[in-house]
């Protein structure tokens, strides 16, 4: 009588482990979408306060080089720009 008990718990046991594994499968399964999402959300907020970012550094750029262009004669200003070309050209 002992051994059948055995047997029996040990029956109920491995359904109660398949049932959790199956149970545990969907909620990875589930789980995957939402984590996908806020990976996603958080990689745009990211792109986007780098983007302001670079945004804002080029804006203070040009109001610098709107200052220097003004205090600056034009043929220098002239030389600058051609070699800021330049430059450009030689970093492609």
């Amino acid at each position: 009588m002992r051994n059948e008990e055995i047997k029996a718990e040990l029956s109920a046991l491995r359904a109660e482990v398949l049932a959790l594994a199956e149970a545990r499968k969907q909620a990875e399964s589930q789980a995957t979408p939402q984590a996908q999402a806020i990976e996603k959300t958080e990689e745009e907020s990211e792109a986007a306060a780098e983007h302001e970012g670079f945004l804002g550094q080029v804006q203070e750029l040009v109001e610098l080089l709107e200052e220097e262009l003004k205090e600056t004669p034009v043929v220098s200003g002239l030389v600058i720009f051609s070699v800021g070309i330049l430059v450009g050209r030689f970093l492609r």
